[in-house]
């Protein structure tokens, strides 16, 4: 009991060790900061766990692909789904008042972004990703979790793939040098993706043959 605990409190360190020197390591590569915005950062600082991180990449890369969209084809972007309105009855029976979210928490800086800007940010996001899933995907924290991550991913990057080769041919050429760099990484992390897809599938096979075997033992 006891050393099965000390393997879990270990593991639990050494994966939130390599999420800091993942965030220190990108961060002295140098350019995260150019392009995100301060919420943008303090939400991956808070992001530490595998599957979590990967959660907010990719949802820092969707809106970059948003606004790329909003400017080269603004009929393709899809509307975003309402906020869900708060309770009126259980506001009222608390005792105190839920606080207004800030009108600006995720404003950006102002100016009009052009296509090619927003494109060469979102290859930015997509290298930091690159590099998580590379890191991560040895050893996740949490691998059901995780997996579910990397399946949301690889399905948001196909639907990426699939815009962006449909609008490759209507661009510029400093427009199609991006997307061309974009397009090749692309197909390398999905290659990746896939592959720490079986590394976790079989984790969580092993994790399940282990207690299985533990139940017997009891019995």
């Amino acid at each position: 009991m006891t050393s099965a605990w000390s393997a879990r409190l270990l593991s639990r360190i050494l994966m939130l060790a390599l999420a800091c020197y993942c965030w220190s390591g990108s961060l002295g590569a140098g350019d995260k900061e150019d392009y995100l915005t301060a919420d943008e950062v303090e939400q991956l600082r808070e992001a530490q766990e595998p599957h979590v991180r990967l959660k907010v990449l990719g949802e820092l890369l969707d809106h970059r692909l948003d606004k790329a969209r909003a400017v080269r084809d603004p009929a393709s972007v899809k509307p975003k789904p309402p906020e869900p309105k708060p309770d009126r009855k259980k506001n009222a029976k608390s005792e105190k008042p839920i606080p207004a979210e800030p009108a600006e928490r995720n404003s950006e800086p102002t100016g009009t972004k052009s296509f090619q800007a927003w494109m060469e940010e979102y290859l930015q996001c997509l290298e930091e990703l690159s590099d998580n899933v590379q890191n991560f995907s040895t050893a996740p924290l949490e691998p059901k979790a995780y997996l579910k991550s990397l399946n949301k991913l690889e399905s948001t990057l196909q639907e990426h793939a699939q815009w962006i080769d449909q609008i490759e041919s209507h661009l510029d050429k400093p427009e199609k040098k991006v997307v061309a760099e974009i397009s090749d990484l692309l197909e390398e992390l999905t290659g990746d993706l896939k592959e720490a897809s079986e590394k976790t599938q079989e984790q969580i096979k092993l994790l399940k043959e282990a207690e299985k075997a533990r139940s017997s033992r009891r019995r």
